[in-house]
């Protein structure tokens, strides 16, 4: 399904307040699902998430509340990995382990 029209001007912003290395790393990776009367933008991992929850969230926020002339909620969320670490040797997300580098 096409990306509601407010992450589409999301991806412009961004595409021209950020570098392309940010860009690609943060908010490109992102994905869109609708929920309950808001979205929630869905993460690959953990520290991802922090970050833009931290640095961005709130940009989306103003940029979504301008594109549907309402304030809309915005959750953040990991996504489901279709990968199934269950059955690895792993057990848990190899990325769990990521130390903040900060």
């Amino acid at each position: 399904s096409a990306d509601p029209l407010f992450w589409q001007r999301c991806l412009e912003a961004f595409r021209a307040e950020l570098t392309p290395q940010q860009f690609n790393t943060w908010i490109r990776p992102l994905s869109l699902e609708t929920a309950d009367t808001g979205y929630r933008l869905l993460a690959q991992n953990r520290f991802v998430l922090q970050w833009v929850k931290d640095r961005f969230l709130a940009r989306i926020s103003e940029l979504a509340a301008e594109s549907e002339g309402r304030p809309v909620p915005i959750s953040l969320a990991i996504t489901e990995t279709p990968v199934d670490f269950a059955s690895s040797s792993f057990g848990t997300m190899p990325w769990m382990t990521v130390v903040d580098r900060t």
